[in-house]
């Protein structure tokens, strides 16, 4: 785990130092005017997922498609679940708590829909990768969790008031969160920022 996290870093640097003049300038605007604050939400039978995101994100335009880009970014997450005890993924005879920080990189392909000064509405869609850095249990007998996952999501971003935006978007990891496959996660995400 710590290895992954020192070749993060690694690739940060390495990809900061390697821009000078005008794209380092470009690249730090655009990480500025891309920050961001989320929460995504779901709650089934079975469990209740809550999660809170501070990230941003770097993208270019399509040379084929001006309203086409593509955009990469990168969240910190603190995660918390309630398994419920009478559900599926039941531990105990009691609800079982999982608190979780992790970094997650979506890579999007998105479309301008609509856009003016004041106003503008995208779609985009593609997979996100996430890394668990950390995980907290209440319970003593808890099940193995896997260090990462590979989900996709789906959504729209609309901007306001010439630079505020809010995306809406749904999030889905077929792989479970548990080492034996179990708790596939979904939730509905929201999101302000610049």
């Amino acid at each position: 785990m710590k290895k992954q996290i020192i070749v993060l870093f690694l690739l940060s640097f390495l990809t900061t130092y390697m821009l000078k003049g005008e794209e380092e300038i470009k690249l730090g605007k655009q990480l500025f005017r891309n920050i961001h604050l989320g929460w995504d939400i779901n709650r089934s039978d079975d469990y209740r997922w809550r999660n809170i995101a501070l990230g941003t994100a770097y993208g270019q335009k399509f040379e084929f498609d001006r309203k086409a880009s593509w955009q990469i970014g990168v969240d910190y997450n603190w995660s918390k679940y309630t398994i419920y005890s009478d559900g599926n993924y039941a531990i105990g005879t009691t609800n079982a708590t999982l608190r979780t920080q992790s970094l997650s990189f979506p890579l999007t392909a998105e479309y301008i829909v609509y856009k003016s000064f004041f106003t503008g509405i995208k779609v985009y869609t593609g997979p996100v990768y996430e890394l668990i850095l950390s995980s907290n249990w209440n319970v003593n007998n808890f099940p193995g969790l896997r260090n990462s996952q590979l989900g996709w999501t789906v959504g729209t971003k609309i901007r306001f008031l010439a630079i505020f935006s809010t995306r809406i978007a749904y999030n889905f990891y077929p792989t479970g969160l548990f080492d034996d496959g179990g708790m596939n996660r979904s939730a509905v995400s929201f999101s302000l920022g610049f």
